[in-house]
């Protein structure tokens, strides 16, 4: 997951920022926003979560040109 971010980062850089939370050490922050299965991305716009992608599994993360075209799609 670490690496896709890091892309969609450097690809994205001037329309988003990208901050990885630790759940364990920020465990209200993680109970605030629901964030049981890890990975979990949380998507915010203007300080509001509006959307959320959970992946249990790690083989099934999408790649990051998917993401991409996600955030993209809520711009």
């Amino acid at each position: 997951m670490e690496s896709i971010l890091e892309e969609v980062n450097a690809q994205m850089k001037q329309q988003l920022q990208i901050v990885r939370v630790d759940s364990e050490k920020y465990s209200e922050l993680a109970s605030q926003y629901h964030i049981h299965p890890l990975p979990t991305l949380v998507l915010f716009k203007t300080g509001q979560p509006v959307e959320r992608i959970e992946e249990e599994n790690t083989e099934n993360l999408m790649s990051a040109e998917h993401l991409i075209q996600r955030l993209q799609s809520l711009a």
